[in-house]
């Protein structure tokens, strides 16, 4: 019996001292931008955007999904700057975005990695 109490109280001591941590995590992954009109935008990273257009998230600005994209990433039909330019249609990017260079490069290096490619 004894045991068992000891046992349920370590458990307990450790499930109280991670959840603070893993509350922390989400907030860091996705952070908040407020837009030139004043509203919050979840900032997503470069790779969360890659991995959203391939899910075909934005199929509705024109990106097609899956291999797709693939192809036309590789075919040079789909750029960075296209993939921004649809998250900000799709109100995923605030629209300064669109000129953050690095943000840019960011995403058209997570599309080389993702597809294999030395396209710059």
């Amino acid at each position: 019996m004894k045991g068992l109490i000891v046992s349920s109280l370590s458990i307990l001591l450790i499930s109280a001292a991670t959840a603070p941590a893993v509350r922390a995590d989400k907030a860091v992954l996705n952070p908040t931008i407020t837009n030139s009109t004043g509203s919050n935008i979840p900032q997503i990273t470069p790779f969360n955007l890659v991995n959203l257009a391939y899910q075909g998230y934005f199929k509705d600005q024109g990106i097609p999904s899956y291999n797709g994209l693939n192809r036309a990433y590789t075919d040079q039909k789909v750029s960075a700057i296209d993939l921004v330019r649809s998250g900000v249609r799709a109100k995923r990017l605030p629209e300064e975005t669109l000129s953050n260079q690095d943000y840019i490069r960011g995403v058209a290096e997570q599309l080389n990695v993702t597809f294999k490619t030395n396209r710059f």
